[in-house]
This record gives C-alpha cells, structure tokens and sequence, in this order.
C-alpha cells in the first residue's frame, strides 16, 4: 500500500472492532481509503473504506471520550478520538471531503437527463 503524500495524516486512537479497547494508531488519508498502523513508518495494518461510508460525526456522548467522533460505513462503526477538538475537527473536515469528492466521480449528472426533456 502506497501512503506517500498522504491527503491528511496524523495520531489518533481508534477503538477496537473486536476487544473494545482503544488503540493508539497513525492514520493516513489517501483517496477515499482511510489507513491505519502502529507508527508512521510501518505498513498499514487495516482500513476503512470511505466509498461505503454513510456518516462521520462527533460520538463524544456515545462514547464518553473528548474528542471522539465515528465513522459509519455500511458494514461497521469505527470510532476514534484526536488530541484536541481542533484536530477533531480537521479530521471530521478531511474524510468529509474525501467522502464527497469521491462519490460525486461516481454519480450521474442528473440535470442533463431533465434539459433533455425540456
């Protein structure tokens, strides 16, 4: 897996799928492909496919950590929490924009059907 020129990149602790605990791990936002790993330097070890995400959003109160916000796919609910709120928010920011940019390349562009009509 290629992580060079990352989009967005940084610490954050992820919760587990399975265990629960949380995890300390260095994200790297790549396209619409979110991985993670130990530390910076080794290869990625999961990730989360943004093409499939519904939701990502604050999950302070379902979680009871600052900072903390989910990202919801279709399959799975991940949850992890930055350092501060303003790299919470960077992060919410960053997969936001991942999410749009990339299923707008993958929608069709409705208005030509309705010109034709007219």
């Amino acid at each position: 897996v290629d992580v060079s020129e990352p989009d967005f990149n940084g610490w954050l602790t992820k919760r587990s799928q399975w265990l629960k605990d949380w995890r300390r791990r260095f994200f790297f936002l790549k396209g619409n492909k979110l991985y993670f790993s130990k530390n910076p330097r080794q290869e990625p070890h999961g990730v989360v496919d943004l093409s499939t995400c519904l939701t990502v959003k604050s999950a302070e109160e379902k979680t009871n950590k600052r900072h903390c916000f989910e990202v919801a796919t279709e399959s799975a609910t991940y949850y992890m929490f930055a350092e501060t709120d303003k790299e919470k928010d960077e992060w919410i920011g960053a997969i936001g924009r991942a999410i749009v940019r990339y299923s707008n390349a993958f929608t069709c562009d409705d208005d030509y059907d309705e010109e034709e009509d007219q």
